[in-house]
């Protein structure tokens, strides 16, 4: 069970949560909205390196005058996102896909496909996206329940992923109705955030309300604002739902980083709140 808690990549703080679910009616307890210090501007450096590593799209999309922004939190659970995940990440990872003219999900390739993601959940009327930088996918680990990894193929081609045992057999489960949380790689795996369009997929401005980050590891998080400056926050302590509204505003992307606070090999992502 340890060992497969650390597969997943959620480490001490998930085995708490198994063994303490039952009693406490789930692991949903951190740190409360805490309030932010202001942000640090990037300098002309810093905000040149952070354009190298992903250039902004050239136009990004204004939100229409008077229309009411629409709240939408992004808990990794969302059913039809995991669906439209190669083999629903299964094993936890969540791998770039896109889809062939036929419909069938497959192994992004920029060469065939026209649109690609990671993890798209789509709110009232746009879609958020996070998508890995430089290495090809992140972890959807599974919260609860799961004890084993299943026989090398449940039927669908797809191959194996995490399951629980029944009459010691190893089974599979729903895993597009499994709950998740984001887990990194590793602590230098950056994670971008951004919100498109439902239907042509181009980017559009928003606001970042609030981060609910999972112990054991610390965060750093950068945005980009509309008038193209870089601002961020060195360290976001893990254990704690962080109160963004005030900064993280009319933004078009918004990153994550692990920083060497903590005991993990990766930093977790319980839940963010976007405002479209």
């Amino acid at each position: 069970m340890w060992f497969e808690a650390r597969m997943a990549g959620h480490g001490p703080w998930v085995m708490l949560c198994i063994f303490m679910a039952g009693a406490l009616g789930g692991c949903t307890e951190l740190k409360p909205l805490k309030p932010m210090n202001a942000p640090t501007q990037a300098t002309p450096e810093q905000a040149a390196e952070r354009d190298r590593e992903s250039p902004t799209p050239k136009v990004v999309q204004a939100r229409p005058e008077g229309t009411n922004q629409q709240q939408c939190v992004v808990d990794f659970d969302d059913e039809g996102a995991l669906s439209h995940i190669l083999a629903q990440a299964r094993s936890t990872i969540a791998h770039k896909t896109g889809r062939a003219p036929s419909g069938q999900l497959q192994m992004c390739d920029p060469s065939k496909h026209s649109d690609c993601w990671t993890y798209r959940q789509h709110c009232s009327r746009h879609d958020v996206n996070l998508d890995s930088m430089g290495l090809a996918h992140f972890h959807l680990s599974m919260e609860t329940g799961i004890e084993c990894y299943t026989l090398p193929d449940p039927g669908d081609g797809l191959g194996r992923g995490f399951g629980r045992l029944v009459e010691w057999k190893c089974t599979n489960v729903d895993w597009a109705r499994t709950p998740r949380v984001l887990s990194s790689h590793d602590l230098n795996q950056w994670i971008k955030v951004w919100v498109s369009d439902a239907e042509n997929h181009a980017p559009t401005y928003f606001d970042m309300e609030s981060i609910r980050i999972l112990p054991d590891t610390s965060i750093q998080l950068w945005f980009r604002k509309r008038d193209g400056t870089w601002w961020f926050w060195q360290e976001l302590k893990a254990g704690t739902t962080w109160n963004i509204r005030e900064w993280v505003r009319d933004v078009s992307e918004v990153r994550l980083r692990g920083t060497r606070a903590g005991r993990a090999s990766s930093y977790v992502i319980d839940s963010l709140v976007i405002r479209d």
